[in-house]
């Protein structure tokens, strides 16, 4: 393995790199505005190509001797089935490669974690599929074991979702995930702190997230919604300058997203208290 950079190398590099937040690549809809429809993302895809961009993943900043000039970090939140189905698809005739966050107790399961408004459900990638995703040179990275609020957890229950998750992302992977997604893009210096600790190089928010992207651990990420074109894509890239009505427009389009927890503590208790009954690695012919 090559000598991986220093820290504050890495942080010069990150002040550079843009990093999007994507979810779902396919055609159904959905009641929300994360569903992108594959031929939008192939757009995407060929202005990226376009504008001189490759993508990178967190595995290529620590140790890749090389990195490009133009580089962009592709994330997906959730491990959902659509971006083995999809995203893979299309980002191979470009070389392009991803980070993939995957929720471990949902892995080839329905998200029944989250709210599913007009009970519209959709399927996590399995074990089979993310581990396809990591010889193709994807990171498979950890986003919790159960995707709930990690701010609002105690500290037994908190280190279970993060250092749990690591294991088995890596049991999956076959390689230890070099970074973690804070579920809804929530987090506080204890969660920050259990992080490091479980040795995550990185760390990933969302747009909310600290605004110079120098900090590895409360990295800002820039979210892709279905409904925008390509000009607003193209505002998405300038990390150094994102115009201020574009930053808040996403402010605004993200704050939905923190109601799904007081959801799940409302309506969806005993299925988390199931979850943390688990063994620690999730079968691979799950069907539930």
């Amino acid at each position: 393995m090559s000598k991986r950079r220093h820290r504050d190398s890495i942080r010069a590099l990150l002040a550079k790199i843009p990093i999007l937040t994507y979810h779902k690549i396919e055609n159904r809809r959905e009641v929300g505005i994360n569903a992108l429809p594959p031929e939008h993302f192939q757009a995407q895809l060929a202005c990226l190509q376009e504008l001189g961009y490759t993508t990178i993943t967190f595995h290529d900043l620590l140790d890749s001797p090389e990195l490009p000039e133009k580089a962009v970090i592709l994330t997906f939140d959730d491990g959902y089935a659509s971006v083995y189905e999809h995203a893979l698809p299309l980002m191979q005739p470009y070389g392009f490669r991803g980070v993939v966050y995957a929720v471990g107790r949902f892995i080839g399961r329905w998200n029944d974690w989250d709210a599913n408004l007009g009970g519209i459900r959709f399927r996590h990638m399995d074990r089979r599929q993310l581990r396809e995703l990591a010889d193709a040179g994807w990171e498979v990275g950890a986003h919790s074991l159960t995707h709930r609020a990690l701010s609002w957890l105690d500290e037994t229950s908190l280190h279970r979702e993060i250092f749990g998750s690591r294991d088995l992302l890596a049991d999956v992977a076959g390689r230890m995930p070099a970074s973690f997604a804070y579920p809804f893009g929530m987090h506080h210096l204890r969660v920050r702190e259990m992080v490091k600790a479980a040795g995550f190089a990185f760390a990933c928010g969302g747009i909310n997230s600290a605004a110079e992207a120098v900090d590895p651990l409360q990295l800002r990420r820039v979210p892709v919604y279905q409904f925008e074109g390509l000009s607003a894509y193209r505002k998405k890239l300038r990390i150094a300058g994102l115009p201020r009505l574009e930053y808040l427009k996403l402010r605004i389009l993200s704050w939905p997203a923190v109601l799904t927890p007081l959801y799940q503590k409302r309506f969806r208790r005993e299925l988390f208290l199931e979850m943390e009954g688990m063994p620690g690695v999730y079968s691979n012919n799950s069907n539930d």
